[in-house]
């Protein structure tokens, strides 16, 4: 390659073609993949029938990232990641089945 900018698009290319990337766009993948799913778990809660159930998973989840927030170990973050993307489907489907359930007027409820 005749034009410098051309060897570095190049090489960059390369390396993602074998998998591999650099340590800085890694890291911004899994910090922006985390803070998504983040934003997904709070609104989530948000979608819970009673204030109850939404302060608890609001409180769980802050606190859940908060004590992850300093983790290193590369695997044990892609395991807490597939965890949370688990717990945002889960409190989904639960908040449909709640809300549901608690609007059906054969239901009685105490809140």
């Amino acid at each position: 390659f005749s034009n410098p900018y051309c060897c570095t698009v190049a090489s960059r290319f390369h390396a993602l073609a074998l998998g591999q990337r650099s340590k800085m766009s890694g890291v911004a993948a899994t910090r922006s993949r985390a803070l998504s799913l983040y934003r997904q778990l709070i609104k989530g809660a948000k979608k819970m029938p009673t204030p109850n159930r939404q302060n608890f998973i609001i409180a769980k989840t802050r606190d859940e990232f908060r004590t992850n927030m300093n983790m290193k170990d590369v695997k044990q973050i892609e395991f807490q990641l597939r965890l949370a993307d688990t717990h945002v489907d889960t409190i989904l489907v639960q908040a449909e089945h709640l809300s549901r359930l608690f609007n059906d007027p054969r239901y009685r409820y105490d809140i």
